[in-house]
């Protein structure tokens, strides 16, 4: 029975011997169609990170924004600020670093000094006074009785003519101070030894009529009175 075996096995070798001897076409067997693989996301490293790129790896790219959303551009840098203009340069003591100095104020109006001797309060003198202006017909007595009164000087002008009714000085009306003989004013005096503008109202003529004079007062004649 054994010997029979292998008789069968000898004799099966040595007809697939033939066969393949005499090119016995053999049918192909057809491959099968490759298999799609499924997207795969990528490996994740151990510990469960997401890799960054390293130093000389491109970082991938921003997903796009979606259709119908305007996407939200980066904060900009804000622009340098423009260099301000130089100052003008200055010139003279600035220039130097020198505070200019400032100006003098003005000093106080001095005391009236008549004859070098400052007018008191309650004093009365006597002063020389010269009359201009007019039709050189009307004079005024000199010298004229001067007071010193509450920070003014007061001078009593006489006239030589009782026509005269009141007199202006700096606008301000000055009425008779007497009822009998020549006319007769108390006006103030501003200033010595300059001319002094004043009006006086003369009723000599058919209507009243105000003319200009001036009055200088001597401030070297003044004495006590």
């Amino acid at each position: 029975m054994k010997k029979k075996t292998l008789a069968l096995m000898a004799a099966l070798v040595l007809l697939l011997a033939l066969l393949a001897a005499c090119g016995g076409d053999s049918v192909p067997t057809p491959d099968p169609a490759p298999s799609v693989p499924e997207e795969q996301a990528p490996p994740t490293p151990a510990g469960g990170s997401i890799p960054q790129p390293g130093k000389g790896q491109e970082a991938p790219p921003a997903p796009a924004a979606p259709s119908g959303t305007e996407a939200v551009p980066e904060e900009q840098e804000p622009a340098a600020a423009q260099p301000d203009e130089p100052a003008p340069e200055l010139s003279g003591p600035l220039a130097a670093g020198t505070e200019p100095e400032p100006e003098p104020e003005p000093e106080p109006a001095p005391e009236l000094e008549p004859g070098g001797e400052n007018v008191m309060a309650g004093d009365t003198y006597m002063i020389s006074v010269a009359l201009e202006g007019g039709t050189g017909r009307a004079t005024v007595e000199s010298p004229a009785k001067l007071r010193y009164e509450d920070g003014k000087c007061w001078a009593t002008i006489v006239w030589s003519s009782a026509n005269f009714d009141y007199m202006k000085v700096d606008g301000q009306r000055y009425d008779l101070i007497n009822t009998e003989g020549n006319s007769t004013f108390e006006i103030p005096v501003s200033a010595f030894d300059q001319p002094l503008p004043v009006i006086a109202n003369t009723i000599a003529m058919s209507e009243p009529h105000e003319v200009e004079y001036t009055l200088t007062f001597d401030s070297a004649s003044m004495q006590d009175a």
